[in-house]
């Protein structure tokens, strides 16, 4: 059975890149801002998330407080994918409950590296 991985991006090529760089090896789910994230983070229960920072509603920094709050999400595995790349925003992610940090633009093997490594751990 296929680990589960739930992308939370709002834009949606991207998203949609990382679900092609996935689908293979993993059962893909998507979901375009942080408050549809957290209601699909409790219905699909992912092994992992690869979540963006910057998301309409909810930005990513509180969805990932949000799930490291709740006790039957705190343990979810989070891969932040982000334009966000000053060293302070990759060290507020960690901070905040990342397992990692990956910043736009990546490549498609960095991103299948790190959460295959993520999901080793």
């Amino acid at each position: 059975m296929k680990k589960k991985v739930l992308i939370i991006e709002d834009e949606v090529n991207i998203a949609k890149a990382e679900e092609l760089i996935l689908q293979d090896d993993y059962d893909v789910h998507l979901a375009h801002d942080g408050e549809e994230g957290l209601r699909k983070i409790r219905k699909v229960r992912p092994d992992v998330v690869v979540l963006d920072w910057m998301l309409p509603k909810i930005s990513g920094v509180d969805v990932l407080a949000a799930l490291r709050k709740d006790p039957s999400t705190a343990k979810t595995k989070v891969v932040m994918v982000t334009a966000k790349n000053r060293q302070e925003d990759e060290d507020i992610g960690i901070d905040a409950g990342a397992d990692d940090y990956i910043m736009k633009p990546f490549e498609p093997i960095e991103l299948m590296h790190v959460i295959n490594q993520v999901l080793d751990n």
